[in-house]
């Protein structure tokens, strides 16, 4: 009995991250396929534009967003404080400052939709507006 009670308490304390995302951009970017290595280097602004040649504009998510930390171990393959401890040393030594972070599907959609080079992450499933598509994440 003590057991149970354990694991439930477990499973309301870390719950589970069931549902997938999907990384979004502009209809007016042409790219249809992206890899893990360009994810992080638009993330981490190694590389500030599109193969097109239009200005990279990556949204984040709201820190401990479950939707962040599934993003960054998934895709980013860091954790949170790894992420953050990198953005103090950019903004310190380079001045460059963390993504924006947006706090819902709905405002990410918004921003991605308003930027030509608007690049994020969402909830697989959500109602995309016409002017946002998904980006194949190659293997």
């Amino acid at each position: 009995m003590k057991t149970l009670i354990l694991i439930l308490s477990l499973c309301i304390a870390f719950p589970v991250f069931a549902q997938k995302i999907i990384v979004v951009t502009n209809v007016m970017n042409s790219t249809t396929m992206i890899t893990r290595d360009q994810i992080q280097d638009y993330f981490f602004k190694r590389n500030r534009l599109w193969p097109d040649g239009k200005p990279v504009r990556f949204f984040d998510r709201q820190d401990n967003s479950q939707e962040r930390i599934y993003f960054l171990k998934s895709l980013i393959k860091k954790t949170a404080r790894q992420v953050d401890q990198f953005w103090i040393g950019q903004k310190f030594n380079t001045g460059d400052s963390a993504p924006i972070q947006v706090s819902t599907d709905t405002m990410t959609l918004n921003l991605v939709s308003r930027f030509p080079g608007g690049i994020s992450y969402v909830n697989e499933g959500v109602t995309l507006p016409k002017n946002v598509k998904v980006l194949e994440v190659a293997e």
